[in-house]
């Protein structure tokens, strides 16, 4: 990404090219961002998305999380702030993008200690938890693809199959109706959390695991990432302070 002085008009894309660049209202920050960004709107955008994290932290400590009134609280402090958390908005281009810069921008203040490490990627999984928490469910199929995540909603005759056995071994589902609750097949080696906790059904090297529990095991993914990228950060700085 280049830096550039003064206000710059932004590039106009189609909207199949601005619908591929940011297709749901969550993300995984797998690519940084390319193309041009005034230093003005840098600045701008580093102290609004220091404002929602702060606004995450207060409101995790306020209410329950997943609470309504966290729930509305901090979709009222998104809409202000202009970033992106609710799919078929109209065109959500700008405050994705504003999302995926703000968050690599970040990255960079906060690689510098354990301690600013540990406050952005606690604040950044609370912000994915409550986005994915209002993801349509016919949306999340595609996210799970596009975030390379090999996790695949089983079909219903596979579920009633298992049903039993998925019932039983998950401690999430409670009086729910299975038949009411997506299941997901995913490899056991992504489960390791669940399966210690013995909270998952496991059959051939595969966990099934219900809507409910497979957040979990999304955010752990999202943690570790952003926790390597973080400290890949760091040991380039460090080791450009020593050329």
């Amino acid at each position: 990404m280049q830096f550039l002085g003064g206000n710059r008009r932004k590039l106009r894309l189609a909207d199949d090219q601005r619908n591929a660049c940011y297709p749901h209202s969550l993300q995984f920050y797998l690519q940084p961002p390319s193309g041009n960004i005034s230093l003005i709107e840098f600045e701008n955008l580093a102290i609004d998305r220091v404002k929602l994290l702060k606004a995450v932290e207060n409101l995790g400590v306020s209410y329950v999380k997943g609470s309504e009134q966290y729930q509305s609280k901090l979709e009222a402090e998104l809409r202000k702030l202009k970033f992106s958390y609710r799919e078929n908005l109209g065109d959500e281009y700008e405050p994705r993008r504003r999302d995926h810069i703000s968050h690599f921008i970040l990255r960079l203040a906060y690689c510098q200690s354990e301690e600013l490490r540990r406050w952005f990627i606690q604040q950044e999984m609370d912000l994915l938890r409550f986005r994915f928490s209002i993801l349509p469910k016919d949306k999340i199929q595609s996210f799970l693809k596009d975030s390379h995540l090999q996790f695949e909603a089983i079909s219903d005759e596979d579920k009633t199959l298992r049903e039993q056995d998925i019932m039983a071994s998950s401690h999430s589902l409670g009086g729910v109706q299975l038949e009411l609750e997506s299941v997901y097949k995913i490899p056991f080696a992504d489960a390791l959390d669940l399966f210690r906790g013995r909270k998952v059904y496991l059959e051939n090297g595969f966990a099934y695991v219900p809507l409910k529990d497979i957040v979990a095991i999304i955010l752990n993914e999202f943690r570790t990432k952003l926790s390597k990228a973080l400290a890949g950060i760091r040991l380039t700085f460090d080791w450009q302070h020593f050329e």
